[in-house]
């Protein structure tokens, strides 16, 4: 099984690399400036000789090592870019999937909000003709009748005998109310817990 690294880790990995033998390679500088700057003075010419041979073969090792470490270091700082330009990418793609699902809640948040206007015309309505059906029946049955078609205390009720595993006929023939109207409210409370237990 393959472990995947974050590429921020890897990103971050190759700055160090670099930073490490770019000081290395300063390092290494400094050390050949100085023996080119302090040549140790000799006092016979034989030794002189050996001085500048030395000073020669130190130079041409240098030129070596710095050859040998850009070598190195040319691999490494394109896996660096490589990796920037991953990141740069995964986080433009992450920009751009937060904006698209920023879209889907604001249409999703209107549709709510519709719905939500719909339904409170819808009970303004019921309430109206409530209402103006108590106004029709004679005055002795008026408390019983409101009491019966109170639209929450229905609902509460279609509820009830849903929970007690009655079917939609069964229910719209006990409470008297048409069958869509029960299938309406049980419909809207299994949506509305399913939107509690997404949560």
């Amino acid at each position: 099984m393959m472990v995947k690294v974050p590429t921020e880790f890897l990103v971050v990995l190759s700055l160090i690399i670099d930073l490490f033998l770019i000081f290395l390679l300063s390092l290494f500088i400094r050390r050949a400036n100085r023996l080119q700057r302090n040549p140790n003075p000799m006092q016979e010419n034989d030794f002189g000789d050996i001085a500048a041979q030395t000073r020669e073969k130190a130079q041409v090792v240098a030129r070596e090592v710095l050859t040998e470490t850009s070598a190195m270091i040319e691999p490494i700082l394109e896996a660096s870019k490589d990796a920037a330009a991953e990141f740069e990418r995964l986080v433009q793609e992450k920009q751009a999937l937060t904006r698209k699902l920023d879209k889907s809640l604001d249409s999703k948040i209107i549709s709510i909000n519709l719905l939500l206007s719909r339904a409170n015309t819808l009970y303004s309505q019921l309430e109206n003709q409530h209402n103006s059906l108590l106004n029709t029946l004679p005055k002795g049955t008026t408390t019983l009748y409101h009491k019966e078609t109170d639209v929450l205390d229905q609902q509460q009720r279609i509820i009830d005998l849903y929970y007690q595993k009655m079917d939609v006929d069964t229910i719209a023939e006990r409470l008297s109310i048409p069958k869509g109207e029960v299938a309406l409210v049980i419909d809207l409370k299994e949506k509305f817990i399913a939107m509690e237990k997404s949560r």
